[in-house]
């Protein structure tokens, strides 16, 4: 594998997130992080879905009309469904004479960085790979770099290779530089005009794949980026690194003794038929391509974002991962967290994953997240998005004049606004339909009503057992809590993801105060949403070794017919 760095523009993508830093539901109520209802399996087809595509076409129209260089593709899809609910492609005016004559979702443009998703996947897919293992394991000339390279090794001009981990790596949590292709002296410009001095040979890297420079090979690699020095000590803060994401190729090539793209082509795009991307090389015909209008990036060997694929494609392997093809489920939701925080309290990042937060975009006010990968090389710019809480495929690719991270940003924020409420209305239709109405067991003199309003999950109402109304009485389950349980008590029900047979789990969650009690409480504190911690809340309040707050339903054709309640030892049955 070649050594081919990519330029990146970090994104802007939660500026469009945060009106407020509240990060928590309406009216103070405190929802678990995740979906608070199933994602619907037909969205399509909801009215309030249909009618929102058509707003966001509209948009995009709108933003694109005048864009006589830019080409756009834009494309939404749940991974319950064989097709987007949303696709959308612009076709510039003006384009190269060797560029595409029309896009779409089979036009191939230069993803950039969204090429990172697939270096870590291809450790998690390997198998042989640990997190922890430290780099030198895969890559053993890392270990000579510091003696050299560098002519004075210290902890300022040497990375400490041997600290350096596979998983720090993945998420931009190594602490070393970005990459070659961004110093200064690979472009043909006489920068001692602006004050740096004259550089000798040694001082250059010679290649790089762009203004006439040959492609940097493995061995140029080693024998130059030694000479960067590191910004942090490994796990101090993040600092994005093209580098990274090759060095992670090289150890996948070390541990599986297969070439980077080889492999890639073996676990990731035979399995999701992907056979429109490729890894370092252009299309065979630049006619398949998007290329802009002078554009220099199309076909130059820049690639630890050199990476080439189609809206088709890159939906099949967002779709790919949300369905669990590529992992299995227990090991997608380990790599889909967090894994540190940046000075933005709207993004994390993860591995590589970038993770938007916003809890401005639905009705019931919660804290959604969202895992892109932004991709941006030259005049391309891109971005992926998965949206779990939903089961949600979002892809954004672009190139020319016009194009730029912001205008990815922007179009994202204009999915996801005109977009996600439309896909919770949908959301609750199917909940109500599913789970909703009323459950009652005569025999115990037991009922329970479950409805749907602005909030979060499904509102508990009117719940007595044996003649007990439990929600009045709650106070009396907190015998073992130092909490007040004397205060006003809101119950709100929310899915897990534990199902066995045609049972399925859900868990309540007791918001105590009233929203003036819960607001006073967060005003007293220094941190946003103080008072809402249902992470810690749930599953407190037990008897015989089961919850008060697990809630079993029993379905037939993905229909609650009844409800148990372990913990109360009752059955109640579905009121139709």
């Amino acid at each position: 594998m070649f050594f081919q760095p990519s330029r990146h523009q970090v994104p802007l993508g939660a500026f469009l997130l945060f009106g407020s830093a509240a990060l928590a539901a309406r009216d103070g109520l405190c929802p678990p992080l995740g979906p608070v209802l199933p994602a619907p399996i037909s969205p399509s087809g909801h009215d309030s879905v249909q009618a929102a595509v058509l707003v966001a076409v509209d948009k995009f129209q709108n933003r694109t009309a005048a864009f006589n260089t830019t080409g756009v593709s834009i494309a939404v899809q749940s991974i319950h469904e064989m097709s987007p609910m949303l696709e959308f492609h612009h076709t510039p005016p003006v384009l190269d004479n060797t560029s595409a004559t029309t896009i779409n979702s089979e036009t191939i443009y230069r993803i950039g960085s969204i090429s990172k998703v697939f270096a870590v996947l291809s450790v998690l897919t390997q198998g042989q790979m640990s997190m922890e293992d430290p780099i030198t394991k895969y890559v053993p000339e890392l270990l000579q770099l510091k003696h050299d390279a560098v002519p004075v090794a210290n902890d300022i001009t040497a990375v400490h290779w041997e600290q350096v981990t596979v998983g720090s790596l993945a998420t931009h949590m190594s602490g070393i530089g970005t990459d070659l292709i961004n110093d200064l002296a690979s472009f043909p410009a006489d920068f001692t005009q602006v004050g740096l001095p004259p550089l000798t040979n040694s001082s250059k890297t010679g290649c790089g794949g762009l203004f006439g420079l040959p492609v940097c090979t493995r061995a140029q690699f080693f024998r130059d980026f030694g000479k960067r020095h590191p910004v942090y000590a490994p796990w101090t803060k993040p600092v994005y690194s093209n580098i990274a994401s090759s060095l992670l190729g090289f150890a996948v090539e070390s541990a599986t003794n297969m070439s980077y793209d080889a492999y890639v082509q073996q676990a990731v795009f035979g399995p999701l038929g992907m056979t429109n991307t490729t890894i370092f090389n252009a299309p065979i015909e630049r006619s398949w391509g998007f290329i802009p209008k002078g554009d220099i990036w199309f076909g130059s060997g820049v690639g630890a974002g050199g990476m080439y694929s189609n809206t088709k494609d890159i939906l099949a392997f967002a779709v790919g991962i949300l369905q669990n093809r590529l992992l299995d489920p227990l090991a997608t939701r380990k790599w889909m967290k967090p894994v540190t925080s940046t000075s933005s309290p709207g993004l994390m990042l993860g591995g590589p994953w970038e993770i938007l937060r916003s809890d401005t975009v639905t009705k019931d006010g919660r804290l959604i997240e969202y895992y892109t990968k932004t991709g941006n090389l030259g005049s391309y710019n891109n971005i992926i998005c998965l949206i779990p809480d939903y089961d949600l495929a979002i892809t954004i690719l672009s190139g020319g004049g016009q194009s730029s991270a912001n205008m990815v940003d922007f179009t994202l924020t204009d999915i996801v606004t005109t977009l996600l409420p439309a896909i919770e209305d949908a959301s609750k239709e199917q909940a109500k339909q599913n789970f909703g109405g009323t459950y009652s067991d005569p025999a115990t003199n037991s009922s329970i009503n479950l409805s749907l309003d602005d909030g979060p999950g499904f509102s508990v109402l009117n719940w007595t057992v044996r003649g007990v109304d439990i929600i009045k009485n709650f106070g009396a389950f907190g015998a073992l809590s130092s909490s007040p349980t004397d205060l006003p008590v809101r119950v709100r029900l929310y899915p897990t993801n534990l199902a066995s047979g045609c049972e399925t789990a859900w868990r309540a969650y007791f918001d105590i105060g009233t929203v003036d009690q819960l607001a006073e409480g967060d005003a007293g504190r220094f941190w946003p949403k103080g008072t809402c911690h249902s992470w810690g809340s749930m599953d407190r309040f037990v008897y015989g070794f089961k919850s008060i707050d697990e809630f079993v339903f029993s379905t037939s054709k993905d229909k609650a017919n009844s409800l148990s309640l372990p913990a109360f030892g009752v059955q109640l049955r579905r009121e139709i």
